[in-house]
């Protein structure tokens, strides 16, 4: 399974209302509840995550992967969403570039599960809609979500 992962109102709330706590790496500490529920769906040598973070050229492959292990995530394949050049006219969505990566890698939409928080999302086609996890941003992933993100992979 590939899954675009987001971290903003995924792995970490965001909530301006709320701080954020750091680790000693600088970076975010996950939520525990987004832990255990995305290590709950997810298998390390057979899943690949594709990073869709606004934050995913902050590091490297090997980093990223380090800081994920850090939160008690282990992933073998991760890659980051392709950054797409804007244009003068028009600036690219999330929904934009999450599309864009699935044309370009020809990801069938039971191969793939998104879980995001972007409202744009919504305007995916309904086939792939239907392989989105939208989590509340001011909350983030929960066990909430594990029936739905279960029965995306029993299909």
């Amino acid at each position: 399974m590939i899954f675009f992962l987001d971290i903003d109102g995924v792995m970490v709330h965001a909530n301006p209302y709320r701080h954020v706590e750091q680790a000693t790496d600088g970076f975010y500490v996950f939520s525990s509840a987004a832990v255990e529920t995305f290590n709950a769906i997810f298998i390390a040598k057979e899943d690949q995550v594709i990073l869709s973070s606004s934050h995913r050229f902050k590091y490297t492959i090997t980093e990223w992967q380090k800081i994920f292990l850090d939160r008690d995530i282990r992933i073998d394949s991760l890659a980051l969403l392709d950054n797409v050049k804007q244009h003068l006219n028009h600036r690219f969505t999330r929904k934009d570039q999450v599309l864009g990566q699935i044309v370009r890698q020809n990801i069938l939409p039971d191969q793939m599960i998104i879980i995001d928080d972007d409202k744009s999302l919504n305007d995916l086609p309904q086939e792939l809609k239907s392989r989105l996890v939208l989590t509340p941003s001011y909350i983030g992933l929960t066990a909430m979500d594990l029936p739905n993100l279960k029965n995306m992979l029993n299909r």
